[in-house]
């Protein structure tokens, strides 16, 4: 059983658990932001404390970030009123509430790594879904070489749930490929050790262009 994730998070943003990294945006963002066309429509799905939003809205891009945390939405509405932003409740669950080819770019920086093997690849197809033709989908989730692996009650393989009721969903490289396989071209896919929070981490990136047909 994989718990929902919205009740951990709200508790997390609710005690600035992320304010420190409110403004500086983050290795993906830096990574993949040169490949997106200039004023790119981005649907950014789990944006946290915003700070990716922010950035690629400084780019120049026109960008929708969303998550799951009605606490952490109402901190970004607050804390960026005047960044052009739009700060929007939404659940990855459920079918996602835009139009077929509505954006250029959809962004998740550890944001798909909280669901099951039966969700995660209708999420990929929901994203699918909702990019133009030619579009750019960019993640990051944390490896399965990450510290974080066997924390907790293995659910699925690779799903691990803490006692906390944190859920992470380890990818690997492998995993990743076959997720996007028929839907994306792969156009960037590695396993880097980066700093996140203040702890070591291990993350799958990757960058990878929408195909014509499923």
């Amino acid at each position: 059983m994989i718990p929902d994730q919205t009740p951990v998070w709200d508790r997390k943003h609710d005690l600035g658990q992320h304010e420190n990294l409110r403004h500086t945006p983050s290795p993906l963002a830096r990574l993949a932001e040169p490949s997106f066309k200039r004023q790119s429509a981005i649907l950014e799905l789990g944006c946290g404390v915003g700070r990716d939003a922010v950035f690629f809205a400084k780019q120049g891009h026109h960008v929708v970030a969303t998550d799951s945390s009605v606490v952490v939405i109402q901190q970004d509405k607050k804390q960026f009123s005047d960044s052009g932003v739009g700060f929007f409740i939404v659940d990855m669950r459920k079918d996602l509430p835009y139009e077929t080819a509505s954006f250029d770019v959809a962004y998740a920086n550890l944001s798909l790594h909280y669901y099951s093997h039966e969700m995660t690849p209708k999420i990929i197809k929901e994203i699918w879904r909702v990019l133009k033709p030619g579009g750019i989908i960019a993640f990051a989730c944390k490896s399965v070489e990450d510290v974080h692996y066997g924390n907790g009650e293995e659910v699925e393989k690779n799903v691990f749930v803490s006692a906390t009721g944190h859920v992470r969903h380890l990818f690997s490289i492998n995993y990743a490929q076959q997720l996007l396989i028929k839907k994306f071209k792969i156009e960037h896919l590695d396993e880097v050790e980066e700093d996140y929070n203040g702890k070591h981490s291990n993350i799958v990136r990757c960058i990878a262009i929408k195909l014509d047909s499923v």
